[in-house]
């Protein structure tokens, strides 16, 4: 058995980051979303985020009963940092690497559905398999931003450069 670990909007400026683990062979999952909240200016430079996903993860391994000798296959992504810590402390054997497949496929399913729950209107695929896919998504869901910045700013990624400089110069209630 295979236990894949990924995430889905690190690069959306839109809500928080999906994290997915699933068991390869059954399908079963366990899913949660770190939390826009830990994107904001503050959490965001105390890397709150870190654990936070972590958490999920460890949450999973509870829900899936994962034993020590379970193949765990990690995405590389900066987010899974205390999460790859974490499993060497456990004693898990894992491998880094790209997360393709079901776990990525359905990681991102679940997460456009999230962005609809926040009221994105068509969420784009959040694949990010090129720069000008990236792009597209992220434009897309900033003009989304755009059409009201003050009512949207909770639902962003605020302590990001990028969103600090686009929020400074917006009217504050």
């Amino acid at each position: 058995m295979t236990i894949q670990i990924d995430d889905q909007g690190w690069g959306t400026p839109v809500g928080g980051v999906g994290i997915i683990v699933l068991r390869e062979e059954t399908g079963e999952i366990h899913y949660d979303i770190v939390p826009v909240e830990h994107f904001n200016l503050e959490t965001f430079k105390k890397k709150i985020y870190l654990d936070s996903a972590r958490n999920i993860v460890e949450q999973g391994f509870i829900k899936l009963k994962v034993p020590k000798d379970e193949e765990i296959e990690i995405c590389s992504g900066c987010i899974h940092d205390k999460t790859a810590e974490w499993l060497k402390n456990k004693g898990h054997k894992f491998t880094v690497t790209k997360i393709n497949g079901t776990a990525q496929k359905k990681g991102e399913t679940m997460f456009i559905e999230y962005l609809r729950r926040l009221g994105v209107p068509n969420p784009p695929a959040i694949v990010e398999e090129t720069v000008d896919e990236y792009k597209a998504q992220f434009f897309y869901l900033m003009d989304w931003v755009r059409e009201d910045p003050e009512k949207k700013k909770h639902l962003c990624k605020t302590g990001w450069k990028y969103l600090i400089k686009f929020f400074k110069g917006k009217k504050q209630r």
